[in-house]
């Protein structure tokens, strides 16, 4: 049985974030550590080789790991205090900027990352580290924060109802570009959609209603941009998801509040920050039990679920039976327009996936297999993502040609989106299948993706 860390390497979000805040490549990062250790008396050979394995989760001995820490300005005793690679959340430039809770406070934070969508300059605006107890004070302040009305900070033209809806229904097709095309496309439209209302907000007059809307606009848009980035760069945004939550709570919307924490507890368990997602989707849970729809309830508890089943927490299981009695309520409720998306196929999905987690392929492999039947065809990504997960826990149930069989079906999908999420783990499954070489079906479908990913 595989460990469940074996999927995620820890490292990645952590030491890779350290180069990529300070715009280094791996042949930078290694340069310094090789210069450094030559400053300090014994030298390393390290080379770009050497950091691409740390990122993917080996971990350098302690001589090296206090180079690292030198390097990064980190106090040496961090290395002995903590793991690897827990003690690099100490990096100061992983740290996030102190900002109150107020409208002027999120439209700067708003403003920040409208500019750094539009340049590509993602490295430190973006992926700086909200962990622990600083996620903790994050979490509380938007519980409780009670932030002036999301009324006009200008004395510009007015704008009325048609470019409100107008930015509203924009941000509402991206949603369903983002299922049919992947996190690509989203990343490129989110980059103008918010440049286009930070300057609404910041430059023109309108209603408090109008201000409301286009505050929670601009959290959908921030929140879609977060989710894409996992989806392409398999980062977890943790600056971008604080914006989207923070512009949620000046619009008023909790519900709206949840919801980026329930995209940000996906991004934190896919990126091996499995205590910090149990944490969002609590918060997300406290904030909205008894004041949403029992859809988005169903939501966020699943997405607790899943993290809980990442920490090999039993408790998994109440939470997925609880979802599925709310989502048997759903009906006749009306629903968030985000909320589309959450249906018996996501939660068989979510089930399944928690299955395969915590070392059960046989209830994974079955509960796949149902999702493919339920799943709407518009929804390309996440068909293709569970198709590959069923041909994972096939391949550990030992069913090797219908793991590949399934695995040829999803990287079928995979050729008309753009996802990361969705080909890394075909990526994966063909190294593991590598031992079976020997077997035709194998042989083929590892010749398939080489052609089609590696290229």
């Amino acid at each position: 049985m595989r460990s469940r860390d074996s999927r995620q390497p820890p490292a990645r979000d952590l030491f890779t974030r350290a180069r990529l805040v300070r715009g280094w490549t791996q042949t930078e990062m290694a340069r310094r550590i090789r210069d450094r250790s030559q400053q300090r008396g014994r030298p390393l050979l390290t080379g770009r080789d050497g950091v691409s394995h740390w990122e993917r989760g080996r971990e350098p001995d302690r001589p090296t790991r206090l180079v690292i820490a030198d390097v990064l300005g980190i106090p040496p005793a961090a290395v002995d205090a903590r793991p690897w690679p827990q003690w690099l959340a100490e990096d100061l430039l992983q740290r996030p900027h102190h900002r109150p809770w107020t409208r002027l406070a999120a439209l700067d934070a708003l403003t920040g990352l409208a500019e750094s969508a539009a340049t590509m300059d993602t490295t430190r605006r973006e992926l700086v580290l909200i962990a622990g107890g600083t996620l903790t004070a994050t979490l509380l302040a938007w519980i409780t924060a009670d932030p002036a009305a999301a009324g006009q900070m200008t004395t510009g033209a007015t704008i009325g109802e048609a470019a409100v809806a107008r930015v509203e229904t924009h941000a509402a097709a991206l949603r369903h570009t983002d299922d049919t095309d992947g996190g690509a496309a989203v990343l490129d439209e989110t980059s103008s959609a918010l440049s286009l209302v930070a300057g609404l907000i910041r430059t023109r007059s309108y209603t408090n209603q109008h201000g409301a809307r286009l505050y929670a606009v601009a959290s959908d848009l921030a929140r879609q941009r977060a989710a894409a980035m996992l989806d392409v760069h398999s980062e977890c945004a943790d600056a971008v998801f604080d914006t989207a939550l923070r512009t949620a709570r000046i619009a008023g919307d909790n519900e709206l509040g949840a919801n980026v924490l329930n995209f940000w507890t996906v991004s934190a368990y896919n990126t091996g920050r499995y205590a910090d997602a149990e944490a969002m989707a609590s918060a997300g849970l406290a904030a909205v039990r008894g004041h949403a729809t029992p859809r988005v309830e169903a939501m966020l508890t699943s997405r607790r679920a899943r993290a809980r089943a990442h920490l090999g927490d039993a408790r998994c299981w109440q939470d997925f039976d609880h979802a599925e009695a709310l989502l048997a309520e759903a009906e006749g409720h009306y629903d968030p327009d985000w909320a589309y998306w959450f249906d018996e196929a996501e939660l068989l999905g979510a089930r399944a996936s928690s299955h395969r987690d915590m070392g059960q392929p046989e209830p994974a492999a079955t509960g796949f297999a149902q999702v493919r039947d339920l799943i709407a065809p518009t929804h390309v990504r996440t068909t293709a993502l569970y198709t590959a997960r069923q041909a994972d826990a096939l391949l550990d149930h030992g069913d090797i040609d219908r793991a590949c069989a399934v695995a040829d079906h999803a990287l079928d999908l995979t050729a008309t989106i753009s996802s990361h999420r969705s080909t890394g783990p075909l990526l994966d499954l063909a190294d593991r299948l590598a031992p079976y070489q020997t077997t035709s079906a194998v042989r083929d479908f590892r010749e398939r993706v080489r052609a089609v990913l590696a290229a």
